[in-house]
């Protein structure tokens, strides 16, 4: 199985992807998964400030 690891920093940029990409013009029509995204990248951000996780993780890429 499959695995990636990633690191606080790892997490940060993906964070940082998700904010950036729900302001492109491509999801104007799809204000619910701007809001997604822009949760989702706040949610990730919040756990990185309160020092989460400690070490980095690994989650099974579910074979892709």
């Amino acid at each position: 199985m499959a695995k990636r690891m990633f690191s606080r920093n790892d997490i940060d940029s993906l964070a940082q992807r998700l904010e950036d990409r729900s302001w492109s013009r491509m999801f104007n029509d799809m204000p619910e998964l701007q809001r997604d995204m822009r949760s989702a990248s706040k949610l990730l951000r919040f756990m990185i400030e309160k020092g989460m996780p400690i070490t980095p993780i690994e989650i099974d890429n579910g074979g892709n």
